[in-house]
């Protein structure tokens, strides 16, 4: 059985649990190193994972213990953390075949994830650009999971294309639309980081404007860091508070829920017919997917691969001129009938070309 030690995951949110089963469904012995404390009390500890706590040094002995026990052939690294060249450079040393996993983006030293604005942590982020950069020398294979990523290696060295495996996130998908099974529900939610490239304030003046005209409809936002966070690392942080402070003066309280992150997320969602993300990049956003495969209609910013997801009026609706208070009403203004056909195109399209079967085949690439 071919052996793989997933490295660089500060965290570990059901998303991921769908990376794990999907590798023991291709027959690979796959284990986490998880960038964070041991919880005696979180039951999904189990034999797959260990545990290099938050120490910078702690996580460099960890990881040179784990690979002398384990002694993976393949290391999977999620590019979360500052150490990815250390662990790139020390497997490639030992011979180990590395597949390099792009986040978001860090090649271009992309700040909105920022908790503060410091001079030091531009230093820092700055600092990490440079060294995911120099990762992609050295790794075997680059994971992009989105468009920008592809533009942006072009961009630093067009030789380095060839080491590209074009990824998009993927989620399991029922057979049948969830969604024609529950007729009470509520409107609008909004489930993912609140941060600035989401355009949150955006959303929330747009909910306002609705109030404004006396439109009648139910909404929720959840993932603001500056309420409650027990599920990611921080992220943030600063624009979630001014977006929650925009909430709290547009008086949105009677109108909008907002909530921290949640870890059962998923099944709320489905108490809801739209999901909102105005984001500049849309592909390929996990909660994006589960909600398309609940059978959720998206209403969207024409952001980062969009097109590849969501056609405007056949599974979803885009915000082409960016007024999301208009594209709201043009939801409310669905017919039964007519909503009912595009939440089964949504689901569909998550059927079709992002289903855990399609991701399998990509993950089973360049592994020994």
């Amino acid at each position: 059985m071919k052996k793989l030690l997933i490295v660089g995951l500060p965290f570990f949110p059901h998303k991921y649990q769908y990376l794990l089963d999907s590798y023991k469904d291709i027959g690979v012995n796959a284990k986490v190193l998880l960038n964070a404390e041991r919880n005696n009390n979180d039951s999904s500890i189990n034999e797959e994972f260990y545990y290099a706590g938050t120490n910078k040094l702690k996580r460099v002995y960890t990881y040179l213990t784990v690979l002398y026990n384990f002694r993976p052939k393949n290391i999977d690294c999620y590019d979360y953390s500052i150490l990815s060249i250390f662990y790139i450079l020390v497997a490639r040393l030992l011979g180990i075949n590395v597949r390099f996993w792009l986040i978001g983006g860090e090649l271009v030293g992309d700040k909105q994830d920022a908790n503060n604005n410091s001079l030091f942590l531009r230093l820092i982020i700055n600092a990490k650009m440079h060294l995911s950069r120099l990762c992609l020398v050295f790794t075997n294979t680059i994971y992009a999971k989105e468009h920008h990523h592809i533009r942006t290696i072009k961009d630093i060295n067009p030789k380095l294309l060839d080491k590209i495996e074009k990824i998009y996130n993927c989620v399991p998908v029922l057979e049948i639309n969830p969604a024609l099974a529950n007729k009470e529900r509520k409107t609008f939610i909004y489930a993912n980081a609140v941060i600035e490239g989401r355009h949150v304030m955006s959303l929330v003046q747009a909910l306002a404007d609705l109030r404004d005209n006396h439109v009648d409809y139910s909404a929720a936002i959840y993932g603001f860091n500056s309420i409650s966070n027990n599920v990611y690392a921080p992220r943030g942080t600063p624009y979630s508070e001014k977006t929650l402070k925009l909430y709290n003066e547009l008086k949105l309280n009677d109108f909008v829920d907002v909530y921290g992150f949640v870890k059962n997320i998923k099944d709320i969602m489905k108490d809801y017919k739209f999901f909102i993300l105005p984001a500049d990049v849309i592909l390929a956003n996990y909660a994006l997917l589960e909600a398309m495969s609940f059978g959720l209609v998206p209403i969207i910013y024409p952001g980062d691969g969009y097109e590849v997801i969501i056609e405007d009026g056949v599974n979803g609706i885009v915000a082409t001129d960016f007024d999301l208070a208009k594209a709201m009403m043009r939801a409310l203004s669905l017919s039964q009938t007519e909503y009912v056909k595009m939440s089964d195109a949504a689901h569909l399209k998550i059927k079709k070309d992002f289903s855990l079967d399609l991701w399998k085949e990509k993950l089973s690439k360049h592994l020994y």
